[in-house]
């Protein structure tokens, strides 16, 4: 083979080497660095031993999965694309006897840069207890409670404590006990797949009571025998037959006989000072807002449920139990917040009414308003009835507070103002101003002529329990009478 053969056949060769090398290379992806947070939300990684943690690809194919979540990586090398990161739970549903949890997170990996994955692990399934009062097993024999749902049934004896766990709603609760006569009776509840009491990641009590046979007369009579939410609808209808909404420009001579201090001046909540001499005070009628500079002006009309939620409708808007006398100024730096318990205060007003961050185990994260103890059960009665007056319509307002579901308000809410109830019990003022909304409007506050009716209906809802994981979730207590 002559030399200029040989030149040639070896460049092709080096050619080839150099052709397959590339392809080769093309073949191999680069891949980039992603930071694997694991955020259990004060999950014990112990309890995931059952659980897996999935990255799969647009298409659904799963590119790596890990079994052993309480160590995971801390980094991951990915090909450029977009994947979800799953975690869920390999038992097979039911899962009757322990919370499963899950997460999923949506992320892309860009060349060249450094990820992050952060995924948030939370409860997937709810857990409901049954216990049973002194009252209802003194009267009551043989009794246990069975729970369906679309998983299965799980029964509940009467020495049950525990948690059973249901992955959703809707749950059928039968009781089945024996009476004072010996009769074998079944008692059967539903509780609808959007019930706010089962939501993942709740815990729901269920309390099984003897009836309550209190009995009332003259205006509240139906109410005799109720408790829970059948009596927050009949107290309901008790509170709007017959109500007579009147002119909101009538509330300034009303407001001379229904809020009058002892000395004859008005009676503003947001200035009073109920441990000395007021900064100011407040003529009736002349003192009326009016423009204002600064506190002390003059007092107007405050919606202690801020007429923004429910876009100045009718008859809220006049409605005059919670249409209370205050300082225009001290009005105006309220706005619309809701009332609450400040944390960080960024203004107080002279009686010591504070806006502000609410506290942070509230429940609540945003700005409020916070009135005075003397007058924080005042202010929460006024909420409870206003939630059982208008509680076909709380539904589409746009508010912190009020919630859709039957109880009207959202849980922290619930929790503060029973606490604001309980803590400041029902005053001679409220008493008084109680009987001139009756003559004003033809109707009442119930909750301040019998403030235990807050109990029957509120007072059973809990807010926060530990299971027996040790984790701290939203928790609920629903009592179901027996007559």
């Amino acid at each position: 083979m002559n030399k200029s053969v040989c030149q040639l056949l070896l460049v092709l060769f080096v050619l080839g080497f150099v052709a397959c090398d590339k392809e080769d290379v093309a073949k191999t992806e680069p891949t980039n660095e992603v930071h694997l947070n694991f955020d259990l939300k004060g999950i014990n990684a112990s309890l995931l031993d059952n659980h897996l943690l999935e990255i799969r690809n647009s298409e659904g194919e799963v590119i790596k999965e890990f079994t052993d979540l309480e160590n995971l990586p801390s980094q991951l090398d990915l090909a450029g694309g977009d994947y979800d990161a799953v975690v869920y739970s390999e038992l097979v549903t039911p899962a009757f006897e322990q919370p499963l949890y899950g997460g999923k997170q949506s992320f892309t990996v860009s060349d060249q840069q450094t990820s992050s994955l952060n995924i948030t692990v939370t409860q997937a399934n709810f857990g409901v207890k049954v216990v049973y009062a002194d009252d209802f097993k003194a009267d009551y024999t043989n009794y246990s409670t069975v729970i369906t749902s679309a998983d299965g049934s799980l029964s509940y004896p009467s020495t049950e404590t525990r948690f059973g766990y249901f992955v959703k709603g809707p749950i059928t609760v039968t009781l089945t006990y024996t009476d004072g006569d010996g009769a074998v009776q079944t008692e059967e509840n539903v509780l609808a797949a959007d019930n706010p009491s089962i939501a993942p990641g709740t815990a729901l009590t269920i309390k099984f009571q003897a009836g309550d046979n209190a009995t009332y007369t003259g205006y509240y009579a139906d109410a005799s025998g109720k408790t829970g939410l059948e009596l927050k609808s009949t107290l309901g209808d008790i509170i709007s037959s017959g109500f007579r909404d009147r002119s909101y420009g009538d509330l300034w001579d009303i407001y001379k006989k229904s809020d009058i201090r002892p000395d004859g001046t008005i009676w503003d909540m947001y200035s009073d000072n109920p441990n000395g001499p007021e900064a100011y005070t407040y003529s009736p009628g002349s003192d009326q807002c009016g423009n204002y500079s600064g506190e002390g002006s003059c007092y107007n009309r405050e919606h202690s449920v801020p007429k923004s939620w429910f876009n100045d409708a009718q008859p809220m808007h006049d409605d005059m139990v919670h249409l209370v006398p205050t300082d225009g100024y001290v009005n105006s730096m309220r706005s619309n917040y809701p009332f609450g318990e400040v944390g960080s205060a960024s203004w107080d007003s002279s009686n010591g009414s504070l806006v502000g961050s609410a506290r942070s185990d509230l429940g609540y994260s945003g700005t409020v308003f916070e009135p005075i103890d003397e007058y924080k059960g005042d202010f929460a009665r006024i909420y409870f009835y206003f939630v059982t007056r208008y509680d076909d319509r709380i539904a589409g307002w746009d508010n912190a507070v009020f919630s859709s579901d039957a109880y009207g308000m959202e849980q922290w809410a619930i929790n503060m103002f029973l606490e604001w109830s309980k803590n400041d019990p029902v005053s001679d003022k409220e008493r008084n101003r109680n009987n001139h909304i009756e003559d004003f409007q033809n109707n009442r506050n119930p909750y301040v002529d019998h403030p235990e009716f807050i109990n029957k209906i509120w007072g059973q809802l809990k807010s926060t329990q530990q299971l027996k994981s040790g984790i701290a979730v939203k928790a609920s207590e629903l009592s179901f009478s027996v007559n």
